[in-house]
Order: structure tokens, then sequence, then C-alpha cells
């Protein structure tokens, strides 16, 4: 079942390989290889499940069908099915949510949406994870109340930084007030208020991304994913047939001035190697660190210290924080996050060049940031529910105020009729 073995890792499965082969004939539009032996198709179906490119590999499966056995097919159909459905739902709720967010006057920058359906000749192989938004922090009371009242839950989710609401049929809406990327050099260029960007058509109070802020928003998600270990196959095809839109009137300097100075410029470059080995045709390069961090996308629950050091040489600290949560060695991680190296906080401290013993300090002061972080961020979700419920208590009392106000009249109207009478 051997495709290929990597060096220094384990081996490349064939169901893996048979599947990036059919999702790239499908995004290509070319046919599809027929199967030179046997594979497993309920272990492709669930990695394509988990990596979110089951309708792809649907209508991959429809030139070799007689190799799939008969409940195979049906949960592929279901989860092509339940993928088209769950799309007109999205359509459905973001048009509501545009909506109220001009009813209400709130300034928002849509972050992702539906538009993913852009990226592809056909709709149908699009995939909306979630709808995306940049808020002002003192608009997130107004924003919970009316997606309370359209019965939408809000979830916790320890990965996810904004807060996330969700409703049947599987809709997941995320509302951030800062952008959702932790690196500080991004963040920066992210900050300021939301009215900055440029306006969407036909909307008073909604925005939207540049094609090149939207190529760095890209990138820094990508980023969030690779640290966290939830960097999937869809993300790489998403941004891969993004850049195939891009054009002539596109300013590459512009986003890469800032890749540059955030130390994502071997992320993003083997990022788009290994793009170009799943889905181009005849691509021949030197590929490396692309199949390590294949492997690190395939392979899941696996530690790779040299890619992560390749890659994101800036983000070592956060890669071992967040790395699988694994019980035995937590505690180290936390502590090893909690008081880095000299060499990683040199980076944010330069005073330690030439005065190395103050490193105590450093850390006192780079913790005491993190600390105050975590408790803003819960504080926020206090005030918010304060916040919430004084507007709960402020609608109250204008119901009353205008119940008693119109009673009032019909008495008075009432009693001058009775004049009359």
């Amino acid at each position: 079942m051997i495709y290929r073995q990597v060096e220094g890792g384990t081996a490349i499965n064939y169901e893996i390989r048979y599947m990036l082969i059919l999702l790239a004939a499908i995004v290509n539009q070319n046919p599809v290889q027929k199967l030179r032996r046997a594979v497993s198709w309920e272990t492709i179906l669930k990695l394509s499940d988990f990596h979110n490119i089951t309708n792809i590999i649907y209508l991959g499966s429809l030139g070799v069908e007689k190799e799939i056995s008969e409940d195979c097919k049906l949960q592929f159909y279901q989860g092509y099915k339940r993928e088209l459905l769950l799309r007109e739902s999205y359509h459905k709720a973001e048009e509501v949510i545009l909506w109220q967010l001009e009813q209400h006057k709130i300034d928002a920058l849509l972050l992702t949406g539906v538009g993913a359906a852009e990226l592809y000749d056909k709709p149908e192989m699009a995939y909306t994870e979630q709808i995306e938004f940049l808020v002002g922090k003192k608009q997130l009371p107004q924003i919970h109340r009316f997606m309370r009242d359209m019965d939408y839950e809000q979830q916790e989710d320890r990965l996810e930084k904004g807060t996330v609401y969700v409703r049947v049929p599987g809709i997941r809406v995320v509302f951030y007030d800062t952008v959702p990327i932790e690196n500080n050099i991004v963040r920066r260029y992210f900050s300021g208020p939301v009215r900055k960007y440029r306006h969407v058509a036909e909307h008073n109070f909604i925005y939207t991304l540049s094609r090149e802020e939207e190529y760095l928003y890209r990138v820094g998600r990508l980023v969030e994913s690779y640290v966290t270990g939830m960097l999937k196959i869809r993300e790489i095809l998403d941004f891969w047939q993004f850049q195939k839109l891009l054009d002539e009137t596109f300013r590459r300097d512009v986003p890469a001035e800032h890749v540059a100075k955030a130390g994502w410029e071997e992320f993003v470059r083997q990022t788009e190697v290994l793009a170009a080995l799943w889905f181009e045709e005849g691509a021949r390069q030197e590929y490396g660190l692309a199949l390590e961090l294949e492997e690190y996308i395939i392979v899941r629950g696996q530690d790779n210290k040299q890619l992560d050091k390749a890659l994101l040489p800036n983000e070592k600290a956060r890669l071992d924080f967040y790395w699988r949560d694994r019980d035995v060695e937590w505690a180290a991680k936390k502590r090893e996050w909690l008081f880095p190296p000299k060499e990683y906080m040199f980076q944010f401290f330069p005073i330690l060049g030439k005065y190395p013993f103050l490193l105590v300090f450093c850390w006192i002061i780079r913790d005491f940031r993190f600390v105050k972080t975590m408790c803003s961020n819960r504080g926020k979700k206090i005030w918010l529910a304060v916040r919430v419920k004084m507007l709960d208590a402020k609608e109250r009392v204008r119901k009353r105020i205008r119940k008693d106000a119109k009673e009032e009249t019909e008495d008075a109207i009432q009693i001058i009729k009775n004049k009359e009478t």
C-alpha cells in the first residue's frame, strides 16, 4: 500500500495519494485516472471528510464508481448533498446577518464568507467552514442580542479567538474584535477602525478586504492552522485557487513586505511548492521541506521541530505551546512557553544582547502582557454578558413606556369620544 517513502519520516499511503490525484483531476477539469490497484474507499472517505474535500472527491469517484461499495457510495453522496444544502444555508445566513448589521448600523469587515465559491469553476466544489466578521468590541453586545434572537447559540471554542455562534443545520459564525492572527507585525497591519477598509457595494456599514489584504489574511490563517496543528488540504487548495485569480493589478510587494517582517517567507514558499506538487500538472522543482510539510498535514499526531524551525522560526514558543496538548509534556511545554530561551526573547528585547542578566525581568514583562491579555479576554466576556442584560433591561423599559403611553392615549381618546356622545 506504500506509494512513497518520505525521507526521515513515515510512508505516504496509497489511498492518500490517490485521493490527491482525484482532487487535482477534478479541480483542473481533467479525466480521472483509472485505478491501478484496489484501494480502501472507506479510508478515502474518512480522510476527505476530515480535510473538508468530500464534495470534490465525490465528483471524482463518479468516474470509478464500479470500484466502490454501495454503502460507501451512499456515504459519499450524503456528504456531497450535505455540503450543497449547507452552502445554500450559508448564503441565506450571510444575507440575513449582513441585513442585521446594516439595520443596527454596525460597521463590520467581512473576513471570510460564501465568496469562496468564486475560487472554483464549479461552485459546488467550494467549502464554507464558517463566516467571519471583524467588528468593534463595543458592538458585541448588540450583535449577541440579534444573533440570540435569530436562534444562534454561543459556543465555547478553546482554539478560537472570537465569539462563536452556531445554528442548525451546522452554520458557524464568528465575530472578532481583533484580527485572529497572533503575529504582532501582521496584527498591527490590520489594526485600526473597520471603516478604513473598502466598502461593499450597496451597503453602508459592510466592508471587505482588498486582494492584497486578503492575501496576507489568508497566509496568516494558514500560519495559525499550522501552529495549532489543524492545517488541512482544503486550506492549501483554497490558497492555491486564490493565487490563480491574482492578475497584474495585484501588488505583491505590499503583502510580501509584511510576510518577510513576520518571518513567514519560507512557510509561504513551501506551501506554494506543496500546492504545485499536489495540483499542478508536470510541476518539477525541489520539494525538500514541502514533502515534510505534506507529511505533517496528512500524518496526524506527529511532531517535527526541525520543520517548525525552518518554516516559522519566529513562532517557536507558540508552536511548542499548542502542540497537541499531550498530558505528559504539557507541564514542560508550559514552562518553556512562559520562560522562552534567551535567543527567542532577544527578538522582542534587543537589550538582552548587551545586558543578558535582564532576561528574568524580560520574562516578567512578557508574562505580565500575556496575563493582562488573558484577563482582558475574560473581562470582555463578563462585560459582554452585563451589556446584553443592560440592553435587555432597557428594551423592556422602552416597551413598558410605549405600552403605558399607548394606554394613556387610548384612554384620552375614549374620554373625548364619551364627551362628544
